[in-house]
């Protein structure tokens, strides 16, 4: 088709020019008619630009041009009428975009690289009491709970956060952010008010009950450990020995449920204290060396301070070094502490016993979760010692970590991340 352009506006030209020659042939003039063949020509290439001009700014109608012009309007109007179609999909699929958003109970915030709010939903709007004028703010002059900022401005958006806030009225939200498209993120907002509510019913609930069940245990363990002091027939003696020794264990739940309740209502931005890992892991092996029959071979190559909370990482150290010792087999028990590289710190209790199936790894640290019921029955233990180590361990922004091969042991270990660290 290009070619046929290129011989429509050779023809335009030939015609006019051999019309001007004609023309001037008649006159004996025939130099003078083609030039004048030739401007005419020119002249109406000019007029047909014109009309282009005026077509391109909407401001005549197309020219009818049998030339490169009329081929050049041609693919324009083509290239138009495509252009308005995809654009027209476009704004379907927008507003089936903002459709599904609006539909969504969640509230969905979505914010270019810097912060800056590009859109969000209705559900957005009442959680966060955003209004249309909000649009372009920053995030953070909206959102001024110190949790949210520290965790913005962290930039790792793997884990969610959950935090409360008074807008309007108290909530409790929950926020995810991830990343979309090149440089936009989105922030789903959930409102999560009913079941921390729900949550907080149910720790207190624990809280309370074991704080009730403390006294009668101890009234009733007294009495047991009085009876087995006293010449009893052999077997009362058994009898009073085994309910001296399930009243102990019943006693170490309680105490365990009551301390897994402070952990799990601990706030999360409470100021820490300096720690010096040395010499807290001398206390905690100091108390558990006559545990067992096991060896507590203990390593840290010299002092180490860190921010945090001593109570909660000595519960975590006294846990992990006394299921190592329970499940260890008599073998002996590598406890260690070293700094990283990165200057983080990692902590790491390690045993020689039968290890873990891999099946079972996963689900360790859930409330009263056992490998082996048979074998539990045997070494003791509540079953919420690791329940308690994964929530203390949050509170100082690492997990535990689970490597244990059949046949050879277990190691149970966390780094302390270097922004804790301070000598």
């Amino acid at each position: 088709m290009h070619q046929s352009a290129w011989q429509g506006e050779l023809t335009k030209v030939g015609v006019v020019t051999t019309l001007g020659l004609a023309a001037g042939w008649t006159i004996d003039q025939p130099l003078y008619g083609l030039l004048a063949g030739l401007i005419v020509a020119q002249i109406i290439s000019i007029r047909t630009m014109d009309a282009l001009f005026r077509w391109s700014y909407r401001q005549g109608p197309a020219p009818q041009d049998s030339g490169l012009i009329g081929y050049s309007v041609d693919k324009l109007i083509r290239r138009e009428k495509h252009l308005k179609s995809k654009l027209a999909q476009q704004a379907k699929q927008l507003r089936r975009y903002n459709q599904g958003i609006e539909s969504l109970h969640d509230g969905v915030v979505i914010i270019d690289k810097e912060g800056y709010i590009t859109n969000f939903n209705g559900a957005a709007a009442q959680l966060l009491s955003l209004r249309k004028e909000d649009m372009g703010q920053h995030i953070k002059n909206l959102i001024r709970t110190p949790t949210f900022i520290k965790y913005f401005d962290k930039g790792k958006y793997k884990d969610s956060l959950q935090f409360d806030t008074n807008h309007v009225k108290q909530l409790s939200l929950q926020v995810q952010i991830t990343q979309f498209g090149i440089d936009q993120k989105v922030m789903l907002i959930r409102d999560v008010t009913e079941r921390k509510r729900v949550e907080t019913m149910r720790q207190n609930f624990i809280a309370d009950v074991s704080h009730e069940l403390r006294t009668p245990l101890t009234v009733i363990n007294g009495y047991l450990e009085m009876l087995t002091d006293m010449e009893l027939p052999g077997s009362l003696n058994k009898a009073v020995g085994q309910m001296n020794s399930q009243g102990q264990r019943m006693k170490s739940l309680v105490n365990d449920l009551i301390q897994l309740s402070k952990l799990e209502s601990a706030h999360s931005e409470r100021s820490g204290e300096d720690i010096n890992l040395l010499s807290l892991g001398h206390s905690v092996v100091d108390q558990l060396q006559e545990y067992g029959e096991a060896d507590i071979v203990y390593q840290c190559d010299d002092e180490i301070h860190i921010t945090g909370f001593s109570d909660e990482l000595s519960s975590v150290l006294s846990n992990l070094i006394t299921n190592a010792v329970k499940y260890g087999d008599g073998s002996d028990v590598h406890f260690a502490i070293a700094r990283q590289d990165n200057g983080a710190v990692k902590v790491s209790v390690r045993d020689g016993g039968q290890g873990i199936p891999p099946e079972h790894i996963a689900r360790l640290t859930e409330r009263f979760y056992r490998v082996d019921d048979s074998r539990e029955s045997t070494v003791g233990g509540s079953g919420l010692g690791l329940a308690i180590v994964k929530h203390a361990l949050e509170h100082h922004d690492t997990v535990l970590d689970i490597e244990s091969v059949l046949g050879k042991g277990s190691t149970f270990s966390f780094v302390i991340p270097k922004e804790r660290v301070i000598g």
